[in-house]
């Protein structure tokens, strides 16, 4: 009885510091942001949570990349964090369910080199909708419907967004697209992986079976790095050339 009892105080204190830190630092960065809109009682406080107290975006390596892209950048809170960590680089972010694009418009305003890209990630130019899954504003999945259908926006493809960016490369993409990852890396993916440097994924076969046999079976684990840091893989490619200059 006394070890559940201490085992219970630790795990409510241990609560109790992380709620105590997120409200620190939400003051703290809605200063140095300017404007930080994180609406209450929605999953937004565990997304800043995630990247802002436990650093899920933090590498282990030194980088100064050239261009990040941010697919499913929900309300910009990576996108804040990458401009911050990495002032010089340029960012695309990519996002396509209404709400959510709205706050990521104002929580980036201040940002030049963010660049929004309202759309899906896809793995060719198609039609989609945005299915509402009643799991939070972080939980939006895409289907994707016949041009005749009622569809609610145009794919993008990883290939459409080197296309129309200044640069040959992506340093890092990062990925948290609620299953659509299983539909980017199961078909035409080996025209853009190569030109990647570094992913940070969510895998979600929570949701979608299948989206990590996807991943791993595109990802040849001989030419990458694996970690992984709370709900992200990520993963650096071995022969990275040098991003720190």
């Amino acid at each position: 009885m006394k070890k559940f009892f201490y085992k219970f105080i630790h795990i409510y204190l241990a609560k109790k510091r992380t709620l105590i830190l997120s409200f620190i630092a939400r003051n703290y960065y809605r200063f140095i942001f300017n404007p930080l809109i994180i609406r209450e009682n929605t999953s937004d406080i565990k997304v800043f949570r995630s990247i802002f107290i436990l650093k899920e975006f933090d590498l282990p390596i030194d980088i100064k990349p050239k261009l990040i892209v941010d697919a499913g950048a929900y309300t910009g809170l990576s996108a804040l964090f990458f401009s911050r960590k990495y002032p010089n680089a340029k960012i695309i972010a990519v996002e396509p369910e209404d709400s959510n694009f709205e706050i990521l418009k104002q929580n980036t305003s201040q940002f030049k080199n963010v660049e929004l890209v309202k759309s899906g990630l896809w793995s060719k130019n198609a039609y989609l909708k945005v299915i509402d899954n009643n799991l939070g504003k972080w939980a939006f999945s895409l289907k994707e419907v016949d041009s005749t259908s009622n569809y609610d926006l145009q794919a993008t493809t990883v290939d459409d967004i080197l296309k129309n960016s200044p640069f040959d490369r992506i340093d890092i993409l990062k990925i948290d697209i609620e299953g659509a990852e299983k539909e980017i890396f199961k078909d035409n993916y080996n025209s853009w992986l190569e030109k990647v440097n570094i992913i940070f994924i969510e895998l979600h076969d929570r949701y979608l079976e299948g989206c990590s046999e996807a991943v791993y079976n595109a990802i040849d684990l001989n030419l990458w790095n694996e970690y992984k840091k709370g709900e992200k893989v990520i993963f650096i490619r071995k022969n990275i050339k040098d991003l720190s200059e």
